[in-house]
């Protein structure tokens, strides 16, 4: 089951299965190495509004919400 970023808890991780959005947001995601098939921690968000924080590849970033949830995962189960 594929669900958005914002969705997972803070310390779960998830791979990037699926992305919904224009071209412009396609660009910008691929810039910052997000694509299908890269694993991601949810690091952080602030609750109602604001960006959530992920860790990819060992680096934190943030990303608004609105694009965080056109990013859809396939939650990992925890080892």
């Amino acid at each position: 089951m594929l669900i958005p970023i914002d969705q997972l808890r803070s310390g779960e991780s998830g791979i990037v299965r699926e992305i919904t959005g224009g071209r412009g947001m396609m660009q910008r995601l691929e810039t910052m190495g997000v694509r299908p098939g890269k694993t991601l921690v949810k690091v952080s968000a602030i609750f109602m509004g604001g960006p959530v924080t992920v860790m990819m590849d060992g680096r934190q970033m943030a990303m608004g919400r609105g694009i965080a949830k056109r990013v859809l995962v396939e939650k990992r189960k925890p080892k």
